[in-house]
């Protein structure tokens, strides 16, 4: 039992921790307190509606890149900001930037040269995303680099340089993106890149035939930060030398107007707990794997392809693949692509009618037709161009180039998509710079086909297996979770050991036995189990397969997750901070059977712009309830028209949602369930007053012989105050709070039972 249980330890520490692309902070954080000091440079607002309804009318098709962000052209470089001399002789450079509502922010550096040992740094004000250090192996030919993003509305830009450069360094900024829409890895949250509740996250199940294919391709896909401030899609791709030459392909539409020198790459950032097409978040991924900057190679608006060549190989311990390809132009049975929709994390899609040979514009395309259906599984969207599109044999037979394939619900809507064809990349153009020959074929060997590089590897004995929770009704409190075994192997497996454990409940063992030919599955009903409040999750191992040795443990394990929005309350507390546009916000607070118990807005133009309300929501037990907030202006209460806010708490302070950033609405679902740990008793003899309190509060023990602790919570949980009551009657003193609701729990030290109680300060 101890060896399964560190297994399953090792496995989770696995998947927190990665390679990380840049080492080490930025020595000011160590030698110098001088932040208050630097001077920050504001950059000037913009017309986000505009943008907005811009970027409406282009995500309806594919033809162009996903926008994310708006780019202030600058001109600042070292002659700018502060410099500050060590006693050593070496030199610290800082700027520091403000984009007023931005999610994040990113640089494109027009001249950019470190000398040896010189570090470049980018940070956000609380340090808590850091980029760097960029060093002298980030130097490109062109001189220029373009950075990936740092989260939120202030960007620190620090360059260390050591006395024996001094002066060598070459840094000037052309341009600063605000992102207005999308944090991508930043926000915890699905609405990492906003695509639609059809997609699937690229561990969701494709098919036993394409198993083996996606475990491998999904190491060649990246997202492509183009520009700037916009988002695509590319893969990895071998040349006959299976040399690792870091080619990748993308889609020609999105180099246009664009210097590949200025892109930034990332690898691998997949959901470590799969969504498979429904309104459930997607959790975050590692985001490490980033290279900056790469040379154009070929392109060709015939097939609308683009090759660019890395700045940098992928390193060897970032266990990626490059991607095979077929060049015959045949019609395949199926297809699949692995893409980044609206910069989110990494999805799949297949279509299982085939694809078609079709022209548009002079392109020569495959079509995913509307009158197949379109995508069975999955879809595309914008920042999905130039993703890759397969064949069953795994290998690249195109990029997409247009569509309008989207998600209608957790559906797709069955319209087309369209990907530029291989076989006329390869050799349709004229000269080195239109065609894939010359690149992609250093030996002259002229292959129809090629696989991937390294090999995709095949075992004799190799289990495979992974996890699932099903989705449930609102207030249904129990699910049928399940696992899938799968033989990967050559062998025939008929025998297996499985392990599994829900929410840490116990390690169960499953003497598996059966016959299962390579790639062919079968489903394991783990039975009826209690959903817990918050998250629950599934870990599952495989071993022993044959009663042999796993020659493959990579997928030995898996883990899926599940989020039961039940909480236990009286009433739902809602607090909503205005934005600029007050007049465009609306709410309902509605049943199960969709009847309206409260809403509110549109509120008083002007005069309730940027204001707090505090509305109370009584609830019943059992039943389920659904908020849901609106804008009619299409861009959510916060952050490009005044930082607008909205939460929904429980009695006890616990958060149920924050919000303000969406689109035209935002909703959550969720369930009231019994109380549990509040003492009655002490709520009945605890006497809180006065309440509202303009910072003053008494706490009164009417006769309670216990010791007693006392700590107050925000509406976001963060806690604020804290303390012992020694005496019958403690004054307390929140002078210092800002105006709003707090949570004050009064717990008995010996017996650990507690009263809870809402407190408003009003001022």
């Amino acid at each position: 039992m101890k060896k399964i249980t560190l297994l399953f330890a090792l496995f989770f520490s696995v998947t927190l921790f990665s390679q990380v692309t840049n080492e080490g902070k930025p020595a000011s954080w160590k030698l110098l307190d001088d932040e208050k000091s630097i001077q920050t440079t504001i950059l000037p607002s913009f017309d986000l509606k505009s943008l907005q309804a811009e970027d409406a009318i282009n995500d309806l098709d594919k033809e162009g890149p996903w926008r994310f962000g708006y780019k202030h052209l600058v001109n600042f470089g070292f002659e700018d900001g502060q410099w500050t001399t060590l006693e050593n002789g070496d030199r610290i450079w800082r700027m520091k930037f403000n984009s007023p509502g931005a999610l994040s922010m990113n640089v494109i550096f027009d001249q950019f040269f470190m000398p040896e040992g010189g570090k470049l740094y980018l940070y956000n004000d609380d340090r808590t995303d850091l980029l760097g250090a960029y060093t002298a192996i980030q130097n490109q030919e062109s001189g220029t680099l373009g950075t990936w993003i740092v989260t939120g509305e202030t960007l620190w830009v620090e360059y260390n340089e050591p006395a024996n450069v001094k002066g060598q360094g070459k840094l000037h900024f052309e341009s600063i993106t605000h992102a207005y829409r999308t944090a991508a890895s930043e926000r915890e949250e699905k609405g990492l890149g906003d695509s639609g509740n059809c997609n699937q996250d690229v561990d969701c199940p494709i098919g036993d035939d394409w198993e083996a294919h996606k475990d491998n391709n999904k190491k060649a896909v990246a997202k492509i930060l183009s520009g700037g401030s916009d988002w695509c899609s590319g893969a990895l791709i071998n040349n006959t030398a299976n040399d690792g030459t870091p080619y990748l392909l993308t889609a020609n539409h999105c180099v246009e107007g664009q210097d590949p020198a200025n892109w930034a790459f990332i690898f691998g950032w997949i959901s470590p707990n799969p969504v498979c097409a429904t309104t459930d978040n997607s959790t975050n991924g590692s985001t490490a794997m980033t290279i900056s900057g790469a040379s154009l190679r070929a392109k060709n608006a015939a097939s609308d392809f683009c090759l660019v060549e890395l700045s940098s190989a992928p390193p060897t311990d970032w266990d990626r693949t490059w991607s095979g390809w077929d060049r015959t132009d045949n019609i395949p049975e199926f297809v699949v692509g692995i893409h980044h929709p609206s910069g989110d994390i990494m999805k799949i899609c297949r279509d299982d009618s085939g694809p078609i040979h079709t022209t548009y514009s002079g392109t020569a395309e495959w079509e995913i037709t509307a009158a197949g259906n379109g995508w069975e599984i999955g879809v595309t969207e914008g920042g999905s161009s130039g993703s890759p599109l397969y064949d069953p044999n795994g290998r690249i037979i195109g990029q997409l180039h247009r569509g309008l394939a989207a998600c209608s619900g957790t559906n797709d809507n069955d319209n087309y998509d369209q990907y530029g064809r291989f076989g006329v990349s390869w050799d349709n153009g004229s000269t080195d710079a239109t065609k894939l020959q010359p690149w992609l074929d250093p030996l002259g060997t002229n292959p129809e086909t090629l696989d991937s590089y390294p090999p995709l590897a095949t075992y004799s004995l190799d289990a495979s297996i992974s996890a699932t929770i099903p989705a449930v009704d609102c207030g249904v409190n129990v699910v049928n979770p399940y696992l899938t075994i799968r033989n990967a192997g050559e062998t025939t497996m008929t025998s297996a050991t499985v392990y599994w454990d829900f929410n840490g409940a116990g390690i169960i063992t499953i003497p598996w036995s059966g016959s299962l030919a390579q790639n062919e599955t079968e489903d394991i009903p783990l039975g009826t189990l209690s959903l817990i409040s918050g998250t629950n999750t599934l870990n599952v191992l495989v071993g022993n397969p044959n009663g042999g040795t796993d020659e493959n443990t990579t997928n030995d394990t898996g883990v899926a997750s599940y989020t039961y929005e039940a909480y236990s309350t009286s009433q739902i507390h809602f607090h909503l901070l205005t934005d600029n546009y007050c007049e465009e916000t609306t709410w309902e607070f509605r049943n199960a059977s969709g009847t309206v118990l409260y809403s509110g807005g549109p509120y008083t133009q002007d005069s309730d712009d940027n204001t707090d309300f505090y509305y109370d929501f009584d609830v019943s037990v059992g039943q389920c309830y659904t908020f849901e907030i609106f804008d009619t202006a299409g861009d959510g209460i916060c952050c490009g028209y005044g930082n607008g806010s909205y939460s929904l708490t429980t009695d006890d302070g616990a958060s149920i949602l924050v919000g303000g950033n969406f689109d035209n609405s935002e909703a959550t679902e969720f369930a009231i369930i019994p109380p549990a740990g509040v003492d009655e008793f002490l709520a009945n003899n605890i006497v809180i007053s006065p309440n509202p309190t303009e910072g003053a509060l008494n706490i009164q023990l009417n006769n309670l012989s216990d010791n007693f602790t006392y700590s107050m919570t925000n509406t976001v949980g963060q806690q604020v105050a804290n303390g012992y009551l020694q005496e019958n009657n403690t004054s307390v003193d929140l002078s210092n709070l800002t105006n709003g609701i707090y949570f004050m729990r009064v717990s008995a030290i010996s017996t650990q039972k507690y009263m809870i109680k809402k407190i408003i300060i009003s001022k």
